[in-house]
């Protein structure tokens, strides 16, 4: 079973040196009139949800974790979900690379 960062998960990615905290997993994201989705999207760390700023990417642009978020009986059957529903996403992943090209 793959392994998903919980939410509140600090992060900080390839190429990056700003902390990103984890909001959401598995975020649809419309790119020039394609949808898709990341497995993560995030807010800046420790300012917060700034309107409708959000950062979007996946576990491979992870180069460090700094923190875990909390872990309970509901992330870990969350996470159970994840792992056997995702391979049902009507949509393509997309991958960080592309969308910053577009």
């Amino acid at each position: 079973m793959q392994k998903y960062l919980p939410l509140g998960s600090i992060v900080r990615l390839r190429n990056g040196d700003t902390k990103l905290m984890i909001v959401s997993r598995f975020p649809i994201f419309e790119n020039e009139g394609e949808v898709g989705y990341f497995e993560y999207s995030s807010c800046v760390y420790p300012t917060g949800i700034d309107g409708s700023q959000f950062y979007f990417f996946n576990a491979e642009d992870i180069d460090e974790v700094y923190f875990e978020g909390y872990i309970d009986i509901a992330e870990e059957e969350a996470q159970k979900i994840f792992d056997k529903e995702r391979k049902n996403i009507a949509y393509p992943q997309f991958k960080v690379e592309k969308a910053k090209e577009d």
